[in-house]
């Protein structure tokens, strides 16, 4: 807690959380860029860094890597203790709002494949029983398996089979669905919790797909506070998220557009 109030104590590095806020996944030399000619900071690009690397202390900013660039993010979910503290008392109780589509395209084995990292601020113990415990999992997760879990294990989802690869409690779970590897991470960072999840998605298309467990995993946060955010709260953000993400992934917008209107009916609002 004392590296979030360290981190927002410094105006450059609320400024930079603006920025990343308002236009995520920057590079080093955007973010320089944006400072100089948005806010008149000089900074050099070591400075920037070492704010970035504060910032990423904290767990306020999430750095990923991709090829020779590194793409910086914001990550609201450290400011949770905060809230919890001194709540607003309108809206004590309320999970903060989430970045928009922070999930990541990636490479796993020569497969495409969606990766999506945050940080709770919960034991990993708590997070990894959420995500193993089929009563807990069907709160948040869609089609959740009735498995042990243990490795080898076969499941029948509603007609599709579910075969659970890899059990490590309390960091590693991997299954195959429908011939697609998925995957739950969790490591223990300080007093939280670095969820991962990953989805080899092949031939599906992304920027839906992508949009899609956004809106399922933004449901894990309301769960482990103890709420419940229901599947409809859950999709009123889909038409924005999905053209993010498309726009991210240089992708036609219109198959997910259309996608929507026939099956969301708040997809318009």
């Amino acid at each position: 807690m004392s590296d979030v109030y360290k981190a927002l104590a410094d105006g450059t590095r609320r400024t930079i959380l603006d920025e990343l806020l308002e236009r995520d996944r920057q590079t080093l030399f955007e973010l320089c860029g944006r400072l100089a000619t948005r806010h008149g900071l000089t900074s050099s690009r070591q400075a920037v860094s070492q704010h970035l690397e504060v910032l990423q202390t904290a767990g306020l900013v999430i750095a990923v890597k991709e090829g020779r660039y590194k793409f910086h993010s914001i990550d609201t979910a450290p400011l949770r203790a905060i809230i919890d503290r001194w709540p607003n008392r309108e809206k004590a109780g309320r999970t903060m709002s989430e970045p928009k589509a922070y999930g990541t395209l990636e490479t796993a084995d020569g497969r495409p494949a969606l990766r999506f990292e945050r940080s709770l601020g919960y034991p990993i113990e708590r997070v990894w029983q959420a995500v193993s415990t089929p009563s807990e999992l069907e709160r948040f997760f869609p089609g959740a398996a009735d498995w042990t879990p243990v490795a080898g294990e076969t499941i029948d989802a509603g007609g599709m089979s579910v075969e659970v690869t890899q059990v490590e409690a309390p960091h590693l779970l991997t299954w195959i669905f429908a011939g697609q590897p998925q995957s739950f991470e969790l490591t223990q960072e300080g007093d939280e919790c670095r969820f991962v999840f990953t989805h080899t998605i092949d031939d599906l298309p992304a920027a839906q797909t992508a949009t899609g467990w956004e809106i399922y995993l933004s449901r894990l946060e309301p769960h482990l506070a103890g709420g419940h955010l229901s599947e409809e709260e859950a999709h009123e953000p889909w038409a924005e998220i999905h053209e993010l993400y498309a726009e991210r992934f240089g992708v036609d917008p219109e198959p997910g557009r259309r996608w929507a209107a026939q099956n969301l009916p708040i997809s318009g609002g």
